[in-house]
């Protein structure tokens, strides 16, 4: 009886976990395709923006009082406090950024000092990273993903348990059994980074929308809304300071950086916050990132050395471990989903562990789809509506994506509505991968043709960079605009192995093939 009931439980779990799994793939195979595209959303960012290619300065040689002069001789910003000034190399990014209450953001060449202006009109990284969270179907979306990462941790536990109980056939050489054997062998591999990733994705999806009951409760019938309860225990406002009305001659930014420098060696320093600058009162907050101490700062736990600006006296330190263990425990929460300041290195591991994910989730559909496939008379597997769906969901996808990296240096940046433009023909595109796939019979050829125009715009994409920004590869790289130059390589490595795999993968399945063999 008790093996009876063993065996129906297992077969239940197998028919929850192929029901489940089916349904929530597709929308889990989306969230991390461009999830890894967001990995390196920080170098994506320079490299869509003409006016971001600028070489980058060592921060520590930079003059910074002639931009600063500028900023506070201006009328309208003599009396704005405090005024927050990001250095260069934040997020990858080259220039310096002014930063005021109630103003929109000066950047300035660190180089030249010349001051640079936006492309608002670019915004290419930006919506990668909105497709990664579902951010085009506004509150829906939310939902639908957030649910999506906790029905994803249900189908990776239930798979493990599944792997533990169940006797799955080793030798067996049917096209099943080999897509159940990678499906299985992948997630074994990865499966604690990607319930991690999965797990924090939930949270900041699901956790804040539905935390709605639990804030009333905690205010007290004040506010539903958790940040008005959490973010100032995360971010904390700065006390203010009363001013000396006393002018005083400030230190120079680059010595104070430097004195930040000496006093914690250990911090990569980012932001510069100056308060009542100019007084007698003055001082400068110098925060940044410990990379010696990973996992622990970053996000809301950002260690800093203050420093008056007439003496450069150190007024006050903090360091990774001296917040709250609440601040420091939300950063490890989400320090892997957000890599918010690692590099490049643990950006290129994390996004091969994501693409193992691909792999898997691809393996697991094509075992749903190669067991619900009709087989005529000839043994030949017809996959239906559903598998086509997959099919532009999964590879349609990738030649989409290819068009929205070749269109970001071919449309004029002075067009009107160009960003508008670009997302339609990203939309259309993909729509329409939908419909090649239901006339194309033939999946397997479908699929090249996708993998074909895929590997076609991500070659293509850099050397409509190169043509249209006026830059070569020697000059990126002997101007030290590498991170830029490395996008443009990694964009034609990932076309040229797209057209390496449209090149192996067969036009039909071996049994249609070994048929029309017998009948000529």
């Amino acid at each position: 009886m008790k093996n009876q009931l063993d065996k129906l439980l297992k077969q239940r779990l197998q028919a929850v976990h192929s029901i489940v799994g089916i349904n929530l793939s597709i929308l889990l195979y989306i969230i991390t395709f461009f999830g890894i595209f967001t990995i390196f959303l920080p170098y994506i960012q320079i490299w869509e923006k003409p006016s971001r290619h600028i070489e980058n300065v060592n921060l520590y040689k930079i003059d910074y009082e002639e931009i600063l002069n500028y900023v506070t001789d201006k009328s309208e910003l003599k009396e704005i406090n405090p005024i927050n000034i990001i250095l260069p190399g934040y997020m990858q990014d080259p220039v310096i950024k002014i930063n005021t209450r109630f103003k929109e953001d000066l950047l300035f060449n660190p180089k030249t000092k010349e001051k640079i202006q936006d492309e608002k009109n670019s915004k290419l990284a930006n919506f990668l990273n909105e497709l990664h969270y579902g951010a085009p179907l506004k509150k829906i979306g939310s939902y639908i993903f957030g649910l999506t990462a906790v029905g994803g941790m249900f189908l990776i536990l239930g798979g493990i348990w599944l792997i533990i109980k169940v006797k799955y056939k080793k030798n067996s050489k049917s096209t099943t059994s080999k897509f159940s054997k990678w499906h299985r062998k992948i997630f074994i591999w990865i499966f604690i980074p990607f319930i991690i990733i999965l797990l924090t994705g939930a949270i900041m999806k699901i956790g804040y929308e539905l935390s709605s009951p639990m804030t009333y409760l905690s205010s007290k019938g004040e506010t539903t809304k958790v940040w008005k309860i959490i973010g100032p225990s995360l971010f904390p406002k700065e006390s203010n300071i009363n001013k000396n009305n006393r002018t005083t001659k400030m230190l120079s930014l680059n010595k104070l950086i430097k004195k930040a420098k000496e006093i914690n060696p250990n911090i990569n320093y980012q932001k510069i916050t100056l308060i009542n600058w100019g007084d007698s009162s003055a001082i400068a907050k110098i925060e940044g990132y410990n990379p010696y101490i990973p996992f622990f700062n970053g996000l809301s736990n950002i260690p800093s050395v203050t420093l008056s600006g007439a003496t450069g006296e150190m007024i006050n330190q903090k360091n990774v471990f001296d917040r709250k263990w609440t601040n420091i425990l939300y950063d490890t929460t989400f320090f892997l989903h957000i890599l918010r300041e690692v590099d490049i290195f643990t950006r290129l591991l994390t996004a091969f562990f994501m693409f193992l994910c691909i792999l898997g989730l691809g393996f697991g559909i094509l075992l749903y789809l190669e067991k619900k496939a009709r087989k005529f008379p000839l043994n030949i597997p017809v996959y239906n509506g559903f598998g086509k769906f997959c099919l532009s969901g999964m590879i349609g996808v990738i030649p989409a994506t290819g068009l929205l990296f070749f269109l970001q240096w071919l449309l004029p940046f002075d067009m009107e509505n160009r960003f508008l433009i670009q997302k339609g023909l990203f939309a259309i595109f993909w729509i329409g991968t939908l419909t090649w796939a239901f006339y194309r019979i033939n999946s397997y050829q479908a699929a090249k043709e996708f993998l074909y125009i895929g590997a076609l715009f991500f070659v293509l994409s850099p050397f409509i960079h190169f043509y249209n920004s006026g830059f070569n590869p020697y000059e990126l790289y002997t101007q030290n605009m590498i991170n830029i130059l490395s996008v443009d390589i990694g964009l034609f490595i990932f076309g040229a192995l797209l057209y390496f795999v449209a090149k192996k993968l067969p036009s039909q399945r071996k049994t249609v093939q070994e048929f029309w063999a017998k009948r000529l």
